[in-house]
């Protein structure tokens, strides 16, 4: 079975970068997602991750999402809708030989501190399809934890 990790937190801030106009803005410090919902039509267990998000990740978080900066072209389809503290998105990339994901997803910044967001993807892998239609629950802890054991450092999980 293919593994989905809707990288709750990234997709979030790549929809709330790319809107020229922020509505909100994202606390540095410690976040925890709290993700739940199903994949291939079957519920799975509530996955709760934690992450340190630096003062400049939060001012920039595009930078934080190089990695799916699309310079190969292979999105078809890239729509991204801003209404108030709400975002939604509509994404299609890739290559359906390869690997192609087609993923709808809506956010909503409740404040510095907390946001929710819903979505619903399909990603097919070598002509083998998965399924998704998960939740996310994100909130701030406080100031990121320091010291060398700590594995929540910036863009850690």
């Amino acid at each position: 079975m293919l593994r989905f990790r809707c990288a709750a937190l990234c997709v979030a801030l790549l929809l709330f970068a790319a809107s020229p106009v922020r509505a909100v803005e994202l606390e540095p410090g410690q976040w925890q997602d709290t993700e739940t919902g199903e994949e291939d039509g079957q519920p799975v267990k509530p996955e709760i991750t934690s992450d340190c998000m630096s003062p400049e990740e939060a001012k920039d978080p595009v930078k934080q999402l190089s990695v799916l900066k699309d310079d190969n072209g292979q999105c078809k389809k890239l729509d991204i809708k801003e209404s108030g503290n709400t975002v939604s998105v509509v994404m299609l990339c890739g290559d359906p030989k390869e690997m192609l994901i087609d993923l709808t997803g809506t956010y909503t910044f409740v404040d510095r501190k907390h946001y929710t967001g819903a979505m619903k993807s399909i990603i097919t892998i070598a002509g083998k399809t998965a399924t998704a239609n998960k939740t996310v629950d994100s909130k701030w802890l406080g100031p990121c934890k320091a010291g060398p054991a700590d594995k929540s450092a910036p863009g850690k999980k």
